[in-house]
């Protein structure tokens, strides 16, 4: 049975991936800082569906790193460039792709422990914009569908922030009474109505903001501009969401999706939830009722921070979990059960022995769904292939192609 009904998700190529995924290539990135004595924790990895001449790009971030690669045919992966942040404070938790839409250029945003946002134009291979305004750490990122000079920033501060790349200014700060009470954890635009934005975080809650009441706002940030402005940009405060609930998770919730106009939600019980908010009336707004229509059951995922990912067209998700496996649903079955499970056959190669802790802590599937990605939290990065022979692992060291901040 197919989840695909009229006016809740997008339309869907029919090919699927046929399942039988194989391993191809695993590497390690070296330590860059003092916290860790082998290699440094990946938390984010995220192909570029931003600008699809890129399609077989992909970053990745931990310590102070931030890493572009390419998944090269034969099943190999090529590294193309690194960003290595100048303050030894920084812990890099979340990396997301957007674009210059003046010169074509992808940009890279890393974001982690202390706050900041760099944004690193890969063409120019230098930081363009370091922007500035949270009070702490920074745990995800979600750039606007339709115009992606926009994006946000979801913090420790337990706020949300809407940044504009164009003109360099914080359009909106979402906080207040009605918002977020503790981490905010996890952020997402709706695919195809930039102004759905889907929040959640540490305070168990999931909200949905509108941001078309923004409009006026949005269009004055695109028009300002610092350089012949009198007065520095008025960033706004938007306090309500349109819809919150607390009621399909009893724990923090660390990672939600849309699925067309549906939301897949994730927190510490071994299961992803696929839901439908009710916005029949503003007291089902406002009660936050929601129709749950499936649980995607794991294992051995009892952890926070362990995020999932889609393709392109939300044919597939991906979900790891503490051993080192990746899970993988088929989103038109209304099966609860995985139609695959990636496990990691090489890690003896890799480490020369099982490493203490090899949690998956984010998935990256690409646009066709042909390859999937897993980044760890001993340092490494997993490739598996539809139907492939595998590669030999590999290394990172000190002889890549870097990427220099202004302030290093």
């Amino acid at each position: 049975m197919s989840l695909l009904t009229s006016g809740s998700m997008p339309a869907v190529p029919a090919t699927h991936p046929c399942w039988r995924y194989r391993e191809t290539f695993n590497l390690k990135e070296q330590t860059k800082t003092k916290r860790s004595k082998d290699a440094d924790a990946i938390w984010c990895i995220a192909f570029n569906f931003v600008d699809l001449r890129h399609k077989h790009v992909f970053a990745s971030c931990g310590g102070r790193r931030g890493t572009v690669y390419e998944c090269s045919t034969g099943g190999t992966i090529t590294a193309l460039q690194a960003y290595y942040d100048p303050n030894p404070e920084e812990e890099f938790f979340v990396c997301k792709w957007s674009i210059n839409t003046t010169t074509g250029a992808p940009l890279l945003l890393l974001a982690g422990a202390t706050g900041t946002i760099r944004v690193v134009d890969c063409h120019l291979r230098e930081v363009v914009w370091t922007a500035q305004g949270h009070g702490d750490a920074v745990n995800d990122i979600a750039v606007h569908p339709s115009q992606p000079a926009l994006f946000v920033t979801a913090s420790r501060d337990h706020s949300l922030r809407l940044w504009n790349l164009k003109s360099q200014v914080c359009v909106c700060t979402m906080v207040g009474d009605s918002a977020h009470t503790n981490e905010v954890l996890s952020v997402d635009f709706h695919a195809s109505d930039g102004n759905k934005l889907l929040s959640a975080g540490m305070d168990h809650s999931i909200k949905i903001w509108n941001l078309s009441g923004l409009s006026t706002q949005i269009e004055a940030s695109f028009k300002y501009d610092a350089s012949t402005a009198e007065h520095a940009f008025h960033t706004t405060t938007c306090p309500c969401p349109l819809f919150s609930t607390h009621k399909v998770h009893w724990a923090y919730v660390d990672c939600v999706r849309w699925l067309g106009d549906l939301v897949l939600s994730k927190s510490v019980h071994n299961k992803v939830f696929l839901w439908e908010p009710d916005m029949s009336s503003k007291q089902a707004r406002h009660k936050g009722y929601v129709k749950c229509y499936q649980e995607y059951k794991m294992e051995k995922a009892k952890v926070w921070f362990i995020r999932m990912s889609l393709d392109l067209h939300c044919s597939v998700m991906a979900c790891g979990n503490t051993l080192g496996q990746v899970f993988l649903w088929d989103m038109h079955n209304l099966s609860d059960k995985p139609m695959a499970v990636l496990s990691r056959e090489s890690t003896t190669k890799v480490q020369g022995k099982s490493a203490p802790n090899i949690t998956v802590r984010q998935t990256a599937v690409s646009h066709d769904a042909s390859i999937v990605l897993a980044c760890c939290e001993d340092g490494t990065i997993w490739r598996w292939d539809v139907g492939q022979q595998g590669s030999q692992p590999t290394k990172l060291d000190d002889t890549d192609t870097k990427i220099q901040s202004p302030d290093a």
